[in-house]
Order: C-alpha cells, then sequence, then structure tokens
C-alpha cells in the first residue's frame, strides 16, 4: 500500500485542505495560502465509535468541503489534520487520545497507537499530514501573527485543559514522536493539586476550567457577601468561569481575587516558558484569557517569575485567529510540506 505520510504534495496545486478533528465535531476547508478565515463545513466526528468510523468522518468532511468548494483532487496539494491527542508527524499514528475510541460494553476504550494518515490518505488518494491540534494551532498563529522576523514564539490555549506550543528558530517544535510541548503538564507546585493527567502540581491543574471554579468556591466560603453566591442560587447547575469574569467587571472583590490568584500560576508557567525558550512573544489563546484582570495579573507574576535579560525582549499579546486556529493550522502542515519538497 503507498506510504501516504512520505508521499510528497502536489507542488503547482493552489489549493489545501486544513481539518480539525475534535472530540465533538470534525471541521474542514478548503484554503489558499495566507487564508486565515476559512469557510468551514461541519460533521460529527462520532469520537466514540472507533478508529475506522472516525477515519470514515474525515474521508468525509474533507470531501465534504471540496465539494463545497468546486475543488478536485487535482488542485489540492494535500490534507492537514489537527488531531486532538499524541500523534507521531512522521509515522502518521496517533499513539493516545482520550477522546477517541470506542466502547466495549460500559467500558470507553481509548485510541492507543491507531494508523491516521496512510488509511485516510489511501482513502482520499491525497497526502496527508498530521499534528497534535495545539501544535497545528500554534503554526497557524505564528504564519498569521502579522509581525515581521518573528522565529520564537510560545502559545497558551487556556480552557478545560491547557494546552500551547512552541515555535524555535523557526521551527515547530513536535519532539521525538509528536509529543511536545504539553505545555499545561509542566510542574509549577512540586507535591501540588493532582492533575487529570495523573501527576501532582501540573500547569493545568492550577489554571484549568476545574481549577479556576474550585478556587472561586473556595474563595466564595471566606466572603458570604460575594455577588457570586447570587449567580449560583440562579443557575446551580451553569457555574462559569464567564460568571466570574462578569461579577469582577462589576467589581465583586471575591471574582477579581480568582482571577488574580489563576494569573499568578499562570504567570509562573509563562515565566519558566521564556526562560526555557527565549520567545519574542507569549500568545495567549482560548476563552478565557478574556476574564477581566486575568491577562495583567499573568504578565506580572510571569515578569517576576522569569531571567530579566530573556524577558525583556519578550511581549505578550493575544492569539488572532480564535475558532479557526486548528483548521488554519492544519492547512499550514500541508504549505509546510511543500516548502519542504522545493527545497
Amino acid at each position: 500500500m503507498a506510504d501516504f505520510q512520505s508521499r510528497k504534495p502536489r507542488l503547482d496545486a493552489p489549493y489545501a485542505v486544513g481539518v480539525d478533528l475534535g472530540g465533538q465535531n470534525v471541521r474542514a476547508a478548503v484554503m489558499r495560502r495566507g487564508d486565515r478565515e476559512p469557510k468551514t463545513v461541519s460533521l460529527p466526528s462520532d469520537a466514540k465509535e472507533g478508529a475506522d468510523r472516525v477515519r470514515a468522518r474525515v474521508v468525509e468532511v474533507v470531501q465534504k468541503a471540496m465539494g463545497s468548494a468546486g475543488v478536485t483532487l487535482d488542485q489540492v496539494a494535500g490534507v492537514g489534520v489537527a488531531v486532538a491527542g499524541h500523534i507521531d508527524p512522521v509515522t502518521g499514528v496517533i499513539h493516545w487520545s482520550p477522546n477517541f475510541g470506542h466502547m466495549e460494553g460500559s467500558t470507553f476504550k481509548m485510541f492507543l497507537e491507531e494508523p491516521f494518515t496512510e488509511p485516510v490518505g489511501a482513502a482520499l488518494g491525497l497526502p496527508v499530514y498530521a499534528a497534535n491540534d495545539a501544535n497545528a494551532a500554534v503554526l497557524g498563529e505564528w504564519k498569521h501573527i502579522g509581525k515581521a522576523n518573528v522565529t520564537d514564539i510560545v502559545m497558551f490555549t487556556l480552557g478545560t485543559g491547557i494546552g500551547g506550543g512552541v515555535v524555535s528558530g523557526g521551527r515547530l517544535l513536535t519532539g521525538s514522536t509528536g509529543g511536545a510541548v504539553e505545555i499545561g503538564h509542566h510542574v509549577i507546585v512540586a507535591g501540588g493539586r493532582k492533575c487529570g493527567c495523573g501527576t501532582l502540581g501540573c500547569l493545568e491543574a492550577y489554571c484549568g476550567t476545574d481549577a479556576i471554579l474550585e478556587r472561586a468556591l473556595r474563595m466564595m466560603e471566606r466572603n458570604l457577601e460575594s455577588s457570586l453566591w447570587h449567580r449560583i442560587e440562579e443557575d446551580k447547575t451553569n457555574f462559569k468561569p464567564i460568571i466570574i469574569s462578569e461579577e469582577a467587571i462589576k467589581g465583586d472583590a471575591t471574582a477579581q481575587a480568582v482571577w488574580e490568584e489563576t494569573g499568578y500560576y499562570l504567570g509562573i508557567g509563562m515565566g519558566n516558558a521564556v526562560n526555557l525558550f527565549n520567545p519574542q512573544y507569549v500568545i495567549l489563546g482560548g476563552q478565557i484569557r478574556n476574564a477581566t484582570g486575568l491577562l495583567a495579573a499573568a504578565e506580572r507574576s510571569m515578569r517576576r517569575h522569569l531571567v530579566y535579560s530573556i524577558g525583556r525582549t519578550c511581549s505578550v499579546i493575544p492569539a488572532e485567529l480564535g475558532d479557526h486556529a486548528g483548521v488554519v493550522g492544519g492547512a499550514e502542515l500541508v504549505w509546510e510540506a511543500v516548502d519542504a519538497a522545493r527545497s
């Protein structure tokens, strides 16, 4: 069978297909080089219905995107997929992904060592490239940063978990098997809070959504006058970070303290990253980054936890691609392959 992971892209084709494969949906768009606002199509990813079904969904969404754009196979250089999980960009094998798998009775068996790019490429008749979704997003942000001579960035994506990645010396860091950079799982408090990954003290354990909500509840117990109590009474099942942000805007001291403390821990992680990678920019993405007071607190903490001579040339800026980062980053995987084939 053809090795689609090593097949070179069509160098004269004007389009790439970017794909973002998530636990709920798989989205795709046909894009020209430089596009940053893709017109996406979407299908359910059927994440818990097994590897064959998930791969078939990726094939279907690519074909749907091409049909919607009126593009034929010979006009497509290749397909790039941002995958939620640990995927090897060389072999195209998903080593591990907690979002995808199948049910055996009442037990969910997640993806382990599942071939991905080769069977998808064989079904499509196109070369397929893949990367971890956070790494693909970093690649997309870097390529579309809109600033001259940027070769080094670190990105944090703030949400249920903490993702991110690194471009260093003009190259996306993926590690020996595609597992770099799990920035949310570096330890910032030795022996600290239990993280979902099983380790103690990870950045995610202090700055992910669950940690933020637990912090808010703990602080509320010390201030029974906080307006957050009223918001919980209105809807006990819908307590989310956006509510804490809304009350911080109104001046609630407890809500403001939640973001101050969250920013403190996030800043430790940011400072560590600056010390390790000496970036020109730290880029913050994800909806939580918009919380009132969070970024200012995080940058103050970052500045306290870095080497001054390294950090003085680093700026903190917001991500620009939003929900399109995975699709745009997937397309950029293809253009990277085109450039490598031409060199």
